[in-house]
């Protein structure tokens, strides 16, 4: 039996689309195949959207009222069909979109806390670290964070699909602005499936004495104090830290992954979410990272082992200085973090993870 799914995704315009998070329906168009199952993106809603029998929603996609997901404008949507696979793009695993669970099939996100209980309680800023902060601090953001707690009867629809860890990252360092477009139309006009100007795993450990002791470049302007808090935190005790440091400035992606790669260790902290680029991009460009504890996070490819993938500091700092000065001191393990948090990565895109994603398909649509 043959199967169609359309999905709808507002990253057509872009090279995102097919280096990101949707790069496998380009990669396995072959095996996606022999699978029975036909796969056409969508920018905007049509009557052929409608025409399939999975249809599958970035959240993007659709629009809000106010902090919520207009379940009129779904309604509408499930009126024409009603198998309905809700893809939450959300960078946190706490912001989640529970209102839309009694019309999709499937609930699918990049990342979910281990303990689902989190979900039935109110989150102070919508996150569990937000809510930590919110309470232990005081803090208060200007408009209270709403979201819908939830239901578990609704829980066996929560299904885990991959992060951004999944992604392709373009190579900035030896191509110009001229072959990203130049790839963009070659994977949307000239239907390429090739990805030959992807960032190479680099390792530099022979000029260890020379690097930087670490980088921590981030965006410390939020409109919410709760989401701020931590990274404005993080930077005042790394400010106190007389290491050779990189806090401060603002690098073109080209000039990052160029001092990235002659950087030991790439200190971060959640921003909107937990899992972000800057973690992959240290592993490809041959860094250890450290960033707060994610051992609430399930979440795949899973590089966030403490101790074996990263170190972590608790939410509170109290162990921030003494774990960033044993990785500082410790090449050993610098390098194995670098080695395990790469055969992860690397396995990503070869045949584990091809399994994982299409057993996950099947999953999802099952």
């Amino acid at each position: 039996m043959k199967y169609k799914i359309n999905i709808l995704t507002p990253e057509k315009s872009n090279l995102g689309l097919y280096y990101h998070f949707w790069n496998w329906f380009f990669l396995l168009q072959n095996e996606i195949k022999d699978l029975g199952i036909e796969v056409k993106f969508y920018s905007s809603i049509s009557q052929k959207f409608y025409e399939a029998d999975f249809l599958f929603l970035n959240s993007k996609s659709i629009p809000k009222d106010n902090q919520r997901i207009s379940l009129s404008y779904l309604k509408k949507i499930y009126s024409k069909n009603r198998n309905l696979y809700w893809f939450d793009m959300r960078d946190s695993a706490g912001t989640t979109q529970f209102e839309v669970l009694p019309y999709v099939k499937r609930y699918i996100k990049k990342q979910f806390y281990i303990d689902k209980t989190i979900y039935m309680k109110e989150l102070r800023g919508g996150r569990f670290y937000t809510d930590h902060y919110t309470r232990k601090y005081n803090l208060t953001d200007a408009v209270k964070y709403d979201q819908e707690p939830l239901n578990k009867k609704y829980i066996s629809k929560l299904l885990l699909g991959w992060n951004i860890g999944s992604s392709f990252f373009f190579d900035y360092v030896n191509c110009s602005k001229l072959d990203y477009f130049l790839e963009l139309f070659n994977f949307k006009y000239l239907n390429k499936t090739r990805y030959n100007k992807v960032l190479p795993y680099y390792s530099n450990w022979e000029d260890d004495d020379d690097k930087f002791d670490f980088i921590s470049l981030m965006n410390l302007n939020f409109k919410r104090h709760s989401v701020a808090f931590q990274r404005q935190k993080l930077m005042k005790n790394l400010e106190e830290i007389n290491k050779n440091k990189i806090i401060s400035g603002k690098l073109s992606k080209k000039k990052y992954y160029e001092v990235l790669r002659n950087t030991k260790i790439s200190v971060g902290a959640y921003g909107w979410g937990e899992v972000c680029y800057r973690d992959f991009e240290a592993i490809i460009c041959g860094t250890a990272f450290m960033t707060a504890d994610m051992s609430n996070i399930e979440t795949w490819p899973n590089i966030y082992l403490d101790g074996e993938t990263y170190l972590s500091y608790d939410l509170d700092f109290l162990n921030l200085k003494d774990n960033l000065d044993i990785l500082i001191s410790d090449k050993s393990l610098r390098k194995k973090l670098v080695d395990n948090s790469r055969s992860i990565l690397r396995n990503v895109h070869k045949s584990p993870g091809k399994d994982y994603f299409l057993n996950k398909i099947l999953e999802i649509v099952k």
